[in-house]
């Protein structure tokens, strides 16, 4: 094959994925209907690093303060389970986001994770989410445990495996932010949401203490503990520098 002949079909292959990956792209990034949960399957591949949230315009923009923390549980020099106090990864992203005029997308981790670890866990069956609520703190399931667990009774492979996919995502998340702060060898992790909403427009023109008042409690939803994980030494080195930098 000569050498014109290789580079146009590495230009055509190319060119080929590229397309296919923006249609892609476009079907995920579609309001729910018919044809995004048909090709829920073939798009899911972009689950949870390439998914989009176009949440900034109308007609469903964020009217929240949002927040994502984790805890994690150790064994104590008595043998015992301690466990870690709440870190708030939503303050140590802030903190950059604040301090610079363009911070940079590792500030937006929270907007990444926060929405889609809520809508998949409400797409799991009311008996799946007491699975995944109902997990052992000196023992959590495995990733292949979690997902068989979830799975019985005939629930939905593709919710059940992009839900899972998000969890895995968090833990491995707060296994590396929580480690490097403790120093402890985690045994199970585990994450909370907290929403707190705006105050609603007809009372934004009151008094600071009217404001409060006005102001919805917040709410917040927390998860089943999780097997620790963690990614390479390079990622982790990166995720306690940047922690260190920005709490």
């Amino acid at each position: 094959m000569s050498r014109v002949t290789m580079r146009s079909a590495f230009i055509a292959v190319t060119v080929t994925i590229a397309g296919l990956h923006l249609v892609a792209v476009t079907l995920a990034a579609l309001p729910p209907n018919r044809y995004s949960d048909a090709t829920a399957s073939r798009t899911g591949y972009l689950e949870p690093y390439f998914a989009q949230n176009w949440r900034l315009f109308a007609p469903a923009p964020v009217a929240q303060d949002r927040e994502v923390l984790f805890q994690g549980s150790y064994v104590g020099d008595d043998g015992t389970a301690r466990r870690t106090a709440w870190v708030s990864w939503t303050g140590v992203e802030l903190d950059l986001i604040r301090h610079r005029l363009v911070g940079g997308r590792a500030g937006y981790v929270t907007n990444k994770l926060y929405g889609p670890l809520s809508q998949r866990y409400r797409g799991l069956g009311l008996a799946q989410r007491a699975i995944a609520d109902r997990t052992d703190e000196t023992a959590p399931p495995s990733w292949s445990e979690l997902r068989a667990d979830l799975s019985a009774g005939g629930a939905d492979p593709v919710r059940v495996r992009t839900y899972v996919l998000y969890e895995e995502a968090a833990a491995r998340l707060g296994t590396e932010v929580l480690e490097a702060r403790t120093g402890h060898e985690l045994t199970a992790v585990r994450y909370r949401l907290r929403a707190h909403s705006v105050v609603p427009y007809a009372q934004r023109t009151g008094s600071e203490a009217d404001r409060q008042a006005a102001r919805p409690a917040p709410t917040q939803r927390e998860s089943g503990w999780r097997v620790p994980t963690t990614g390479s030494t390079r990622e982790r080195d990166a995720v306690a520098a940047f922690d260190r930098r920005h709490r």
